[in-house]
């Protein structure tokens, strides 16, 4: 049986009180009989020794009280959270009862536990993203994979006679060799800006300049389709640092996303704001808009409010995503304002090029 701090505290306290006691007791006794004429002064003796004894008691038990409520009652209970912790419960909390040696070692004992709490949290959240990302990639691969070999094995077993409907086979190949093509690059883009390798060719130039730029081809592809796009011009012309390329993705996402969920008949429109330090740009559509609880998710990989619409225009989930990303390695801010058919007010801000 192993014996406790408590047990050799007691034990010890013990014996620096009996000792004395019983050496300064032999001591008195020879006294008494060697010099008996002393005998009053012997037994004076003795009574200051009962004193100090019980002095020695009483400071013995205030010191192991001490001991056990500031030192031994905090051990068990960073022992008992230990196992609790081992057992893979991590919920347990440690009080702090004293602002000592004692407490501050609880409380660093509580902050390690809720940091790996945190670590462990987010590990299984990274775990529950990979099993998602896993079942998305497989999902949106598939699909349009399974489509392509049902019109080739119908090609290859004389479905198609004619040649209208060859062309129309071929027509849907392309389109989901297109698909599938989008998806692998939307995947390679999004794990180099995960893993920081994307390469950003930023440089200044004028917003006016730039806006143009991004803005006049979709006027021009717009023209003649079922789709009225309204900009709002003139431009605020300041200087920005912007890679042009990358940008041009995000407006490419964004302006097609309010294109597909639009109304009918589609209306867009395209407006910027000088706010001193930012650029301001918004894009709206007269769409059915989008759920308050879709809103805060909307800008997370893989997320799709709308699952069989977002299937159904072959989205992989991340393109806005991507968006976020971009905007932010230039220093700028993404979002969206949506209230359910009211349409969708997406926005970013490109910071303003100080002037020294």
């Amino acid at each position: 049986m192993k014996l406790g701090i408590r047990f050799k505290l007691i034990a010890t306290l013990t014996v620096i009180i009996i000792v004395p006691a019983v050496l300064m007791s032999i001591s008195g006794v020879r006294e008494k009989h060697t010099d008996p004429i002393e005998g009053a002064i012997g037994i004076n003796y003795m009574f200051l020794i009962g004193i100090l004894a019980v002095a020695f008691v009483l400071c013995a038990y205030l010191l192991a009280r001490v001991i056990t409520r500031r030192i031994l009652l905090p051990l068990k209970e960073l022992n008992a959270a230990a196992e609790q912790i081992m057992n893979g419960n991590l919920d347990v909390e440690i009080r702090n009862r004293y602002n000592d040696e004692m407490g501050r070692f609880s409380s660093a004992f509580d902050v390690m536990r809720a940091r790996l709490k945190e670590s462990l949290d987010r590990q299984a959240a990274y775990e529950r993203s990979r099993n998602e990302l896993i079942a998305n990639i497989s999902h949106d691969l598939r699909t349009p994979i399974t489509s392509i070999r049902g019109y080739v094995e119908g090609l290859q077993d004389g479905i198609a006679r004619d040649e209208q409907k060859v062309t129309r086979y071929l027509a849907v190949i392309k389109n989901k060799t297109d698909l599938l093509d989008r998806l692998i690059e939307d995947l390679f883009q999004f794990s180099q800006l995960e893993s920081g390798q994307l390469v950003m060719d930023i440089r200044e130039q004028d917003s006016r300049e730039f806006l143009e730029a991004m803005i006049a081809p979709f006027e021009m592809e717009f023209h003649d389709a079922a789709v009225v796009l309204t900009v709002e011009r003139p431009f605020p012309s300041r200087p920005i640092q912007v890679d042009s390329d990358r940008m041009a993705q995000v407006f490419e996402n964004i302006i097609e996303n309010a294109k597909k969920y639009a109304g009918n008949p589609a209306e867009m429109t395209i407006s910027t704001r000088d706010e001193a330090d930012w650029i301001r740009i918004v894009i709206r559509d007269n769409g059915i808009g989008i759920s308050e609880e879709d809103t805060p998710y909307l800008f997370e990989r893989f997320y799709r409010g709308e699952k069989s619409r977002s299937r159904a225009f072959g989205g992989a989930g991340l393109g806005l995503a991507i968006c976020k990303r971009i905007v932010e390695e230039h220093g700028g801010h993404i979002g969206v304002q949506s209230k359910p058919g009211a349409g969708a007010e997406f926005y970013l801000t490109l910071p303003v090029v100080k002037e020294d």
